[in-house]
This record gives structure tokens, sequence and C-alpha cells, in this order.
């Protein structure tokens, strides 16, 4: 799949390119949100992230609505929605927007 990531700090953080300033994520935080953002990568459509149950896939309600996240690990999620590209209706395109603490 195609994955974006909207959020220059994240896009840094997966590049592995050197952020300034204090970290907002620990070590263990970054590697397992380029774990996930690999996997979203190598998935044929969401269909292949909703069956690898631990990802946790799930479609957000309330403010979130109409977005979706999956888990880096039991605190912190990757909040992304799923759009199309207009020509191809399986062709599904990730546009990550955040990673936050699911309990904040």
């Amino acid at each position: 799949m195609n994955v974006i990531i909207e959020d220059d700090y994240l896009a840094d953080l997966y590049a592995g390119v050197g952020v300034k300033g204090k970290p907002r994520y620990s070590e263990d935080i970054i590697r397992g949100f380029r774990k996930r953002v690999t996997q979203m990568k190598n998935a044929k459509d969401s269909n292949d992230l909703r069956n690898l149950k631990s990802l946790h896939f799930e479609k957000l309600s309330g403010n979130l609505r109409g977005k979706n996240s999956i888990r880096v690990n039991d605190a912190f999620r990757i909040i992304f929605r799923l759009e199309s590209d207009g020509t191809n209706e399986r062709l599904e395109i990730i546009m990550i927007e955040d990673l936050n603490n699911h309990y904040d």
C-alpha cells in the first residue's frame, strides 16, 4: 500500500533523520512505529492489516470518526485514514496523521 506520513516529525522518525530537541518518544516506541509503518507498506490492502490481529485494527469514533488506528504497543497507536486514488476502487492510500498514547 502507498503510505504517506503527513506529520513531518513522524516522517523524520521513520526515515531515521535526527530530530532536534528532546525526543517525544522512547527508542522502543520509535522502533515499533517503524515496524508498523513497514507492515502497512507491505500490505496489499486494508484487509491484510485487519487480518493481523496483533495490530488491533479499529475504526475510531467520536472526534476521530472517519479515522482508523493500529497499535504500536499496549499504550501507543498510529492514527490514520484510508483514501482512494480515485481511479482504482481497490487501491488504498494510508495517510498517517498521528502517533499518540491511547490512554491520554
